[in-house]
């Protein structure tokens, strides 16, 4: 956002699903500094495509300020609009006020859609996805900075494994950690552990490292203390099934002729995450992990509608992963059966 400020911004993911609300916002506010540089005044108007009237928002982007001062539009929810409010938009465009300043938010944009086509060649794409696994690093100490404090390397890597990459919880969790920690001194591990819900969550990599070194008792074993410690079943699938698309993807690599490690650098894994990512690789063989993934789907859901118990699902789920199908039938007939 160095460059000259644009009339109008685009401000949208580029990989489908990415959409970060934190960036976004981030990105808002740089632009707003950028027009108040100098002193100058700006108005801020905010509209959500879901309830607004696209004549009434039409409007303002064509109506000149009676004082020439500077206004920012910023449109929420751009991709909810419907095609008789984007064919409006589209000729507000072409009669915006000089003095009006446009920022389109979406979590998708189309570029089928005449609206986003007609925003993309007049305005600015700004992206505004979640930043890369391999790109975490350098959030997490640009934050850190911001808040005048710095992270010893082992706290970084236990943050951002709690946190993924969730730029809002990142932030959330140094604004405790800063509150928490006296100034004289870096952030450590042991302090992430003790105060932020990124510590707490670990415990769920803690699950997977298990599952991952095919070791089932282990496995069981810390499942069921992350659930006893009020871990949410929702969080332990979502972390399940995030490191297991990272492994998935590390155990094609291989398979293509990639080293373990040229595969760790490809897919930016932090500290933590190679541990469990080196077990694994060489534990599973990818059609085990497309099959643990499609069934992880197939719990999620039905965790979500409430059509069974988490715990023993979990804890089935767990059984298929570490024994294979022939491995969970022996073990369901001796126990007798779940």
């Amino acid at each position: 956002m160095a460059a000259a400020a644009a009339r109008l911004y685009l401000l949208a993911e580029e990989r489908r699903g990415e959409f970060d609300g934190y960036r976004a916002d981030r990105a808002l506010e740089e632009i707003r500094r950028s027009l108040e540089a100098g002193g100058k005044t700006v108005a801020v108007l905010a509209y959500h495509a879901a309830d607004c009237e696209a004549d009434t928002l039409a409007e303002a982007i064509e109506t000149p300020s009676l004082f020439g001062a500077r206004t920012l539009i910023v449109l929420r929810g751009a991709e909810a609009l419907d095609e008789r409010a984007q064919e409006r938009l589209v000729r507000s465009l072409d009669g915006q006020a000089p003095q009006v300043t446009l920022a389109v938010v979406a979590r998708g944009a189309d570029m089928r859609r005449r609206f986003f086509t007609r925003c993309r060649d007049l305005g600015r794409r700004v992206p505004v996805d979640h930043p890369r696994a391999s790109e975490m690093r350098g959030w997490a100490d640009g934050l850190a900075r911001e808040r005048r404090r710095r992270l010893e390397d082992e706290a970084r890597e236990l943050l951002i494994d709690g946190v993924g990459r969730d730029l809002l919880l990142l932030a959330t969790e140094l604004d405790k950690l800063v509150a928490a920690v006296p100034e004289s001194r870096p952030i450590a591990a042991a302090d992430v552990e003790r105060v932020t819900v990124a510590g707490r969550e670990h415990g769920n990599f803690e699950v997977v490292g298990a599952l991952c070194a095919r070791d089932l008792a282990a496995a069981l074993r810390l499942l069921a203390r992350s659930l006893d410690q009020g871990a949410q079943p929702i969080a332990l699938i979502g972390a399940l099934g995030s490191s297991l698309k990272t492994l998935l993807a590390g155990a094609e690599l291989v398979v293509r002729g990639r080293s373990v490690d040229a595969a760790e650098r490809e897919l930016g894994l932090t500290f933590y995450q190679r541990r469990t990512f080196q077990r694994g690789v060489r534990a599973y063989r990818a059609v085990e992990l497309r099959r643990a993934l499609g069934r992880l789907a197939a719990l999620d859901l039905a965790v979500k509608t409430g059509a069974g118990d988490p715990r023993p699902l979990l804890e089935e789920w767990a059984l298929g992963f570490c024994l294979g199908d022939d491995g969970r039938r022996g073990a369901t007939r001796q126990s007798g059966g779940r």
